[in-house]
């Protein structure tokens, strides 16, 4: 798992996200202060996700396994999702994306698929 660690407490981020196939993913994640939640949005090639709440999970992108050769975990020291704008900059949450081979590993021995 590659993990991103670039992720301030910025209320909108883009970053480019490499993948090990060194394709790119153009990558936005952005904090809504009335909802108290953060949100995502991606491309990649000609697929796009938009709005996407960030929540704790193996593969939050686990419903597009079939169309994109990657995944994204968001994982955290306690048991909450993140709701506060320092919640990736204090370390609480950790995003990562995951490879081909990490996503069908996850499907594996969580999802047991």
């Amino acid at each position: 798992m590659q993990e991103i660690t670039t992720i301030t407490s910025h209320p909108n981020q883009r970053m480019q996200l490499v993948l090990d196939n060194n394709e790119t993913v153009d990558f936005r994640l952005y904090y809504c202060a009335r909802m108290q939640a953060w949100y995502y949005d991606f491309t990649y090639k000609n697929f796009t996700v938009n709005c996407s709440k960030v929540v704790l999970s193996p593969n939050s992108v686990r419903t597009f396994k079939r169309l994109i050769p990657f995944g994204l975990a968001f994982i955290s020291n306690g048991d909450t999702d993140p709701f506060e704008i320092d919640s990736f900059s204090s370390g609480q949450v950790n995003m990562y994306v995951l490879n081909t081979a990490e996503v069908q590993q996850v499907e594996e021995e969580i999802y047991y698929q």
